[in-house]
């Protein structure tokens, strides 16, 4: 709609992650580099948290990319499940077998045994991703810490990257979780980007989706409001720069102005569509509470939606890679 208008081959600033558009920040680099040690190091669990909209499936979606032939990557996106199904669907996730009328024992043995044939014959790394990871009940947590136990001799036969929100680590430091805190030697945590650094994150996009000079879209000031509303998480910055190219356009305005910019976030905030870091969960009455909750079932309804949206690009990397590799 707007990519003519404003001499663009692509959105650039899509709410789904693409591998096309991922701009590497600090925060991103150090936390790659963190995981890709522990990966060689042979951990057996590592640790990536941050806040939501901050990027954390962006490292996955690169991770599955990026990886080496002699790595097996496995992607569990929705971990709110039961304790006893927990190893049956990583075991499909890592496409091993699963055993017939699967039990939560069935499948830890038909687990250790993928992964020991793995080890002994093709002697490839195993990374198993557990997206979502605050949601893993605590029976679901003990099976992680079980599998993380799988050894060859010496060796771990399995590394596993936990990506959560922030309060994941609040909830690990409690004693009933110190096994699993133990065997944690490698984490990162990804902060929200600073002001230089949202100017750097909306420029890239600006130019993968084809831009010259992104100073022609985005006005200065208008990348400082974006930085002012968006408190530095990506998400957000996605989300109100696609809203003020659509104003713009709209309005016949190019380059946007901060004034768009603002504009298009306060009604966003106004509407509870734009949630601000420091939102805090109080209601000045059951009328709110209640919209709120509604807010809240959408936003679950969408989870489950984006969910399978993720495991489809999943299985269409690893497809493209396979072919790529073939050739």
């Amino acid at each position: 709609m707007y990519r003519e208008f404003y001499g663009l081959k692509e959105k650039p600033f899509n709410i789904l992650p693409d591998p096309d558009f991922f701009y590497l920040s600090p925060w991103h680099q150090q936390a790659i580099t963190h995981i890709e040690y522990g990966l060689m190091n042979g951990d057996s669990l590592i640790l990536l948290t941050g806040d939501a909209g901050t990027g954390k499936t962006s490292i996955i979606y690169k991770l599955v990319v990026d990886m080496s032939d002699d790595t097996i990557v496995g992607v569990v996106f929705n971990t709110a499940v039961a304790g006893e199904s927990i190893v049956e669907m990583i075991l499909g996730e890592l496409e091993g077998p699963i055993p017939e009328n699967p039990t939560p024992a069935s499948c830890m043995a038909a687990l250790q045994q993928f992964l020991l044939n793995i080890y002994t014959a093709e002697e490839k790394k195993v990374l198993l991703v557990l997206d979502e990871a605050q949601t893993l009940s605590d029976e679901a947590l003990e099976q992680v810490r079980m599998i993380s136990n799988l050894q060859a001799g010496k060796e771990n036969l399995i590394s596993i990257l936990m990506v959560g929100q922030s309060g994941f680590r609040s909830r690990l430091r409690r004693a009933r979780y110190s096994q699993i805190v133990q065997r944690i030697v490698v984490s990162a945590h990804l902060g929200r980007l600073r002001e230089q650094e949202v100017s750097e994150y909306i420029y890239y996009r600006l130019r993968q989706g084809g831009v010259e000079d992104p100073s022609t879209i985005f006005t200065d000031e208008a990348v400082k409001k974006v930085y002012e509303y968006s408190h530095g998480v990506p998400r957000n910055i996605n989300v109100i720069c696609e809203g003020a190219l659509i104003y713009g356009f709209a309005d016949d305005i190019k380059p946007i102005t901060g004034e768009v910019v603002e504009n298009f976030s306060k009604e966003r905030i106004e509407e509870g569509l734009l949630i601000l870091p420091s939102t805090v969960d109080t209601y000045d009455s059951d009328v709110t509470a209640e919209y709120i909750e509604d807010l809240q079932r959408r936003v679950a309804s969408l989870e489950k939606s984006q969910d399978i949206v993720k495991r489809t690009l999943i299985r269409i990397i690893k497809t493209i890679k396979r072919i790529t590799q073939s050739k």
